[in-house]
């Protein structure tokens, strides 16, 4: 456009797989940038190795010879040859930039010209060429034309010149008698007196005659190249297409329409699962999944890690590094971050205050996390308020959030926004109070709403009661169960999934099998989930189910995690399943933890005992 700047240049790569039962590959340069030193390219590159800057690389060599270029970089077991690939771009220079100043003469001036100022320029010029090369060939077509008319009419009249010619004392006077016997002019007539006898032939004649034809036709094609502009430029553009294909070489670099080259954070880091923990006092820190190993019910736990004075877990969740993190506070406020920018901690730091990662108000805490790889048109993200106060929100809606963050949901005074979930229009919810009351609700029976609004009452509360925990039953599951056969007679134990997993503040918990509850609509006060002993209230509630092992029972886990930050990870198919108003089985002691402050639940289909693959809920 302006006719200065930078062109981006990298250095051609493949990958190639060395090993393909230990998946190791290799990256192989087979070009370098221009003016960059191969010799000092590798070294740098062992370098960046040797100093820890560029991680994932085992081995470098320089196997070129005659035949072209290529250098070897071995990779690791279990490195990204991507990731590995983006970083050399950055830290050397396999990627470089080349300066543009595109100055050029225009009118006699030198100017600064963008590529579509140059190229009319360049057009100007070959019109300008291509109509001065036009006008004299046709100059000169014409003068020749003149000259063979002149010869011609000698040719039919060549007794009476050659008696003109014989009787004249010189040559102009011989000139003189043609030119006005035959109306000649001064050229025609000194062209004829140049004819040599042995031109009289016949033959001869017959080419001259040929000759004028040829000029006449000549003539009439350049006058009507130069009676338009249009045919002038299509003479060009066939004289272009000549030369390309006289002079045909294929392209050796390869134009690719990308981000200017520049790379940005999220294209050296890999897309990988990680484990956010947040604490009542909005600290958050990013974990490896591997941090927490599966222990059986009933057992203490493993800490999450070193809390502030009175500080406890308000959320523990399992996403990607790619993700876009939704943070919704109690004030009714979106914001969003990428999980990358959570900076890494071992299990036993304190964590990252989010007021250094998110512009937080004075005062403001965040409630609730969600992980989005993707906004969906038909995905919708629910709402839900301390005192009941539901709605459902296009997940598109938060597809652009400013740093100071957004409206997510208008509150009344001396409310707050506790949960937020991803859902569908097909899937049902299923939400509850801390007095154990549970009510389903089908999505698709919620209205969508703008962020700027209220909602309407998702239960009808009795007094001193306040809403404890929302779980979203996917479509594909309740309409598995609703089609499922009935047994006459088969107890609640005899059951099958999928299940209302409930867990108590005092570490207790069971499974109710779902067909146990019924869809009804909003604002209305449900069924009974869980018979609480004296002082213990519900703390969440969650569907399993969905994922089962071959015997039929679930394959899933739950993460517990108390106030004191103990975290404990176990089976759901070691939690009892009994009635809606049994009080349920020990989950985790908590004598000198509390009580239960979050808990989450994950996927453990094909996953190792010391992995996290995915999170279903949290």
């Amino acid at each position: 456009r302006t006719g200065r700047g930078r062109v981006v240049v990298r250095g051609k790569t493949d990958i190639e797989l060395l090993d393909s039962k230990t998946k190791r590959a290799a990256i192989i340069i087979k070009e370098i940038p221009y003016q960059t030193n191969k010799a000092a390219l590798v070294e740098k590159i062992a370098e960046l190795v040797e100093n820890k800057n560029l991680d994932g690389i085992s081995d470098i060599r320089d196997e070129s010879d005659r035949s072209g270029m290529r250098i070897v970089i071995e990779l690791k077991r279990g490195s990204d040859p991507l990731i590995v690939l983006n970083n050399l771009y950055r830290l050397t220079s396999l990627q470089s930039t080349f300066s543009c100043n595109m100055v050029g003469i225009l009118n006699g001036q030198p100017k600064q010209m963008g590529l579509k100022e140059l190229l009319q320029a360049f057009i100007d010029f070959r019109c300008s060429v291509v109509e001065r090369r036009a006008r004299f060939k046709l100059s000169h077509a014409q003068e020749r034309r003149h000259i063979v008319e002149g010869i011609l009419i000698g040719f039919d009249n060549l007794d009476r010149v050659i008696h003109i010619i014989r009787e004249a004392s010189s040559n102009s006077t011989a000139s003189a008698a043609l030119c006005n016997e035959f109306g000649l002019s001064a050229k025609q007539a000194e062209a004829l007196l140049d004819i040599s006898l042995r031109r009289l032939t016949l033959r001869e004649s017959g080419n001259f005659m040929a000759e004028s034809k040829s000029l006449m036709e000549q003539i009439s094609k350049l006058e009507e190249l130069l009676s338009s502009r249009k045919n002038i430029l299509e003479l060009i553009e066939q004289e272009a297409i000549e030369l390309k294909n006289r002079f045909a070489s294929p392209r050796r670099s390869a134009l690719e329409d990308t981000d200017n080259g520049q790379l940005e954070d999220i294209d050296i880091i890999p897309n990988e699962d990680m484990l956010l923990a947040l604490s009542e006092k909005g600290y958050l820190k990013r974990m490896k999944p591997s941090t927490f190993n599966l222990q059986n019910r009933g057992t203490i736990g493993k800490s999450v890690g070193k809390l502030r004075v009175n500080d406890s877990m308000s959320d523990f969740l399992v996403c990607r590094a790619h993700d876009h993190v939704l943070y919704f506070s109690d004030k009714g406020t979106v914001y969003s971050a990428r999980a990358y920018k959570v900076p890494e901690c071992s299990r036993t730091a304190a964590g990252t205050p989010l007021v250094q990662i998110l512009s937080l108000s004075d005062g403001e805490r965040i409630t609730s996390i969600i992980p989005v790889s993707e906004f969906a048109e038909d995905q919708f993200l629910l709402m839900l308020t301390m005192q009941g106060y539901i709605k459902k929100v296009s997940l598109n809606a938060f597809s652009s959030i400013r740093t100071t963050g957004i409206i997510a949901i208008q509150l009344v005074p001396g409310d707050e926004l506790k949960w937020v979930r991803h859902c569908t229009n097909d899937d049902v919810v299923a939400m509850a109070s801390h007095n154990g009351m549970v009510t389903l609700s089908l999505c698709s029976k919620i209205r969508t709403l703008g962020r700027s609004t209220r909602g309407g009452l998702a239960m009808r509360l009795k007094n001193g009661d306040r809403m404890a925990s929302v779980d979203i039953i996917p479509a594909a599951l309740w309409n598995d169960m609703e089609n499922s056969p009935k047994f006459p007679g088969s107890n609640a134990k005899d059951q099958k999934g999928p299940w209302l997993l409930f867990v108590s503040e005092s570490g207790y918990g069971k499974r109710v099998p779902l067909s146990s509850f019924r869809i009804s609509p909003l604002n209305r006060v449900g069924l009974i989930g869980y018979k609480f002993a004296a002082e213990d209230r519900l703390a969440a509630v969650f569907v399993v189910g969905f994922t089962l092992a071959e015997d039929g029972e679930s394959d899933e886990q739950v993460v517990l995690v108390s106030q004191s930050g103990t975290v404990n990870r176990i089976k759901v198919r070691d939690i009892s399943i009994q009635s809606r108003f049994a009080r349920g089985v020990i989950l985790m002691r908590l004598d000198h933890a509390g009580k239960i402050q979050s808990a989450s639940l994950i996927s453990a289909t094909d996953c190792e005992p010391d992995e996290v693959l995915a999170i279903a809920q949290s």
